[in-house]
């Protein structure tokens, strides 16, 4: 199978894994935590072009600059070489993702897939402005999320709900707020006790420097 159609055949995953049949792109909400760990790689990065139309992938590649190396980096099965490019479907409603950035400076959080070296993100990826990131999150991204991903965070959508497994914590922001704007989402993360017991604990207030 050639590159092109393994990144056709990705792209159509990723859309049978929504919710719900759609007609245009559409995402379920998830944990930070979850976007760390199933995702290849994590990074901050400066996005430093438009979008480019790459004719033998058939999808759009954004030059980036890596800054920070978050996962996917590793001395065994990592990857070796930095990447230079971000690449995603070219079409919006097969959930090609549209960066609408406001300065070359600023860094965002990135959390792709790794497809044959290339780094692949859609709309249901999560790339955000660093800064935007509460600093629980930044310190989950940084070092602590990676604890957590023997753990399975447990969506309640609606009541009654219970958890399912003792690796499992109930995630319940949905019940009161907005996706991504509950407590849970963002001061705390799912980890593993000594018993490996998984429960929501608080990471905190004080956000990490990034250091290279």
């Amino acid at each position: 199978m050639g590159m092109s159609a393994l990144f056709l055949a990705l792209t159509f995953l990723l859309l049978a894994t929504t919710r719900q049949p759609v007609k245009a792109c559409s995402c379920g909400p998830r944990h930070p935590q979850e976007d760390f760990c199933r995702s290849d790689v994590v990074v901050t990065a400066k996005f430093l072009s438009v979008p480019q139309l790459n004719h033998t992938l058939h999808h759009l590649q954004y030059k980036i600059k890596v800054i920070k190396k978050f996962k996917g980096f590793d001395a065994v099965g990592g990857i070796t070489l930095v990447p230079k490019f971000l690449t995603t479907p070219a079409e919006e409603s097969l959930c090609g993702y549209r960066h609408k950035a406001l300065s070359k400076n600023q860094e965002y959080l990135v959390a792709a897939r790794l497809l044959e070296g290339q780094l692949y993100v859609t709309t249901c990826s999560f790339v955000r402005p660093w800064s935007s990131l509460s600093p629980a999150q930044q310190l989950g991204f940084n070092q602590t999320y990676a604890t957590g991903c023997s753990c399975q965070v447990q969506h309640c959508l609606s009541v009654p709900c219970s958890v399912e497994s003792d690796t499992n914590c109930l995630w319940t922001d949905s019940l009161t707020s907005s996706p991504g704007e509950g407590s849970q989402s963002l001061h705390m993360a799912c980890l593993p006790s000594k018993s490996s017991l998984c429960s929501w604990k608080s990471l905190g207030t004080e956000a990490p420097e990034l250091t290279m």
